[in-house]
């Protein structure tokens, strides 16, 4: 079997619903599997959604078990050369897996292949990154700062604001959205590391594959579109302080190596999760008086 797609879902059925649609109608020329790493109890779509597509394999969590160790077991169970991570709230335009899936068999010194990603609005999603620094936890995708200042050259060399999004390129990592890994470089690099519950588990799968010596390549000529949030609706505050959890984990795997750094970026981590648990229940509070 060429390709394995997998998706965590995690109360997302009306989405999950759109972005199989977009899977079945545009790969036609590979053999695929499917299968929904179901995180929810009892979302009410998922019922009809088996029922419309019942090729697809369902593994049913108890328990929300986050989105590394959800795609961890997917992994664990499927038969393609090739592995797909895709978000439920993504939809795939025409030929754009099947050409991914013909440059990676073709390249076998790729390890992680991510398309060009688009808003729902036809803009540019900046889902090829450089690796972050201490000070992309203030000038990150969704920080004030790189909203109010967003040509600062903290975002620009974060988000590679400095390149052409039209051609191909080898980059730090790819956003999760969308990530195609062959299934044998996915084992020797260890899977996603569980650590972390949602976020962060990309970043540190690319810096995983690069060192075991293969290429991470941003590929525009395939597309799809992600529709990310933009509601003000508030977060759950365990997945604010569970993102913050795996800022920790990630510095103190790939960075940490004086204990007074340690000490001070953990403060400033601590200081950031704080200040975005103070900024939710604003949010929650507007939305009151509205």
């Amino acid at each position: 079997m060429n390709l394995s797609c997998i998706i965590v879902n995690y109360y997302s059925s009306a989405s999950l619903n759109n972005c199989l649609e977009s899977v079945y109608r545009t790969l036609l020329k590979i053999s695929f599997e499917v299968i929904i790493v179901d995180n929810s109890q009892n979302d009410p779509g998922m019922a009809s959604l088996k029922k419309s597509y019942p090729q697809v394999r369902v593994i049913q969590n108890a328990t929300n078990v986050g989105f590394a160790k959800a795609n961890n077991q997917a992994a664990l169970s499927s038969q393609g050369k090739t592995l797909l991570f895709l978000n439920p709230d993504t939809i795939l335009a025409d030929q754009a897996i099947e050409e991914m899936v013909a440059l990676l068999e073709s390249n076998l010194d790729i390890g992680a292949l991510g398309p060009k990603v688009l808003n729902a609005d036809g803009s540019l999603q900046y889902s090829c990154r450089r690796f972050p620094t201490l000070m992309t936890g203030f000038f990150n995708r969704y920080s004030l700062l790189s909203w109010w200042f967003p040509d600062n050259p903290f975002t620009v060399q974060y988000l590679m604001k400095d390149f052409n999004h039209d051609e191909n390129r080898e980059v730090d990592w790819l956003s999760g959205c969308c990530l195609m890994v062959p299934h044998t470089i996915f084992e020797k690099a260890g899977g996603f590391d569980e650590h972390y519950f949602l976020f962060n588990e990309d970043i540190d799968l690319c810096r995983a594959i690069g060192q075991n010596g293969f290429k991470v390549i941003y590929f525009p000529l395939a597309k799809i579109t992600h529709h990310v949030s933009t509601s003000n609706s508030k977060v759950p505050a365990r997945i604010i302080i569970k993102r913050h959890h795996g800022m920790k984990h990630y510095y103190e795997k790939h960075h940490a190596k004086n204990p007074l750094t340690k000490m001070v970026v953990n403060f400033a981590i601590t200081l950031r999760c704080l200040s975005q648990l103070a900024f939710n229940i604003f949010k929650r509070t507007r939305g009151a008086i509205k």
